[in-house]
């Protein structure tokens, strides 16, 4: 089965000092794209055409900084970096882990990084879909790194958690790589239309942020926002719970796989909208 999802978290110690920039999600990107080239080289490059939905996404590195520099942050060495990798595909994952069967340190830039440890969390899409089994009022999503949603036409990206834009993009994710169960054009229209009458965005605690990726930059939004549910009895409402943890793994809106739109789901968020995730 190729369709599972899987997550992959390393944990690395740098063997000399290095200087992160303060948005590492494309380096991720780098990482993973070169530890899938040293295990098949042609699957690299095909993942880094830009003409596809990927089946991976990428958080940015965590780090403790020793300083600030004009270049970024120096990275104590004495602390782990830890980085999650996120596959859609279980092949892709299996080919990922087959680079650590005989290595055990990666480069990132020209750093030698020893990996410590190297976890896998994995459910298949059926788990995924029978894992919520009861609609619910509202629930939260947390927007860890800057996100931001495409629009067409025109440069500008969306700055808001439009509850319509975040579930029916989830869902074209989902219909991509999902071997369970899949959605029918009419059905996809049917729940945009859902989305757009009994759900809406009731609270939510957002700021915007300029990200320095190279010599690209873009902005995106970070914090939470709650999704108020208007109809309990709708499938549609479990549903969109269900692609609300597909999120964990696929990641939300532009450049998901260069660390964007990391997100976590929260079902029962507490009263008055005040606790926060760090």
């Amino acid at each position: 089965m190729k369709g599972m999802p899987v997550e992959v978290c390393l944990e690395m110690y740098a063997k000399k000092s290095v200087v992160l920039p303060s948005f590492s999600g494309y380096v991720s990107r780098g990482l993973l794209l070169h530890i899938l080239r040293g295990v098949d080289p042609g699957l690299a490059d095909d993942l880094h055409r830009a003409d596809a939905p990927k089946p991976y996404s990428v958080t940015p590195l965590r780090f403790e900084s020793a300083k600030k520099t004009e270049l970024g942050y120096v990275v104590d060495a004495s602390f782990p970096i830890r980085v999650w990798f996120r596959f859609l595909r279980e092949d892709l994952a299996n080919k990922f882990l087959k680079y650590f069967y005989n290595r055990e340190s990666v480069l990132i830039y020209d750093v030698v990084f020893n990996v410590a440890s190297l976890s896998v969390k994995n459910e298949s899409y059926e788990d995924l879909w029978k894992s919520v089994k009861e609609p619910v009022e509202a629930f939260r999503l947390y927007f860890r790194t800057p996100t931001y949603l495409s629009t067409l036409g025109t440069g500008y990206h969306y700055l808001f958690p439009d509850h319509v834009r975040v579930f029916s993009g989830l869902m074209r994710l989902w219909n991509k790589f999902s071997d369970f169960k899949r959605f029918s054009k009419e059905e996809f229209l049917e729940y945009k239309d859902w989305l757009l009458k009994n759900v809406g965005v009731s609270q939510h605690r957002l700021r915007t942020c300029l990200v320095l990726m190279g010599k690209k930059k873009a902005s995106g939004f970070v914090g939470w926002a709650t999704y108020e549910f208007g109809d309990l009895d709708k499938e549609w409402n479990r549903i969109t719970q269900v692609l609300a943890r597909f999120a964990e793994y696929s990641n939300v809106g532009g450049n998901r796989t260069g660390g964007f739109g990391v997100t976590k789901h929260k079902t029962k968020p507490q009263d008055g909208g005040e606790d926060d995730e760090r």
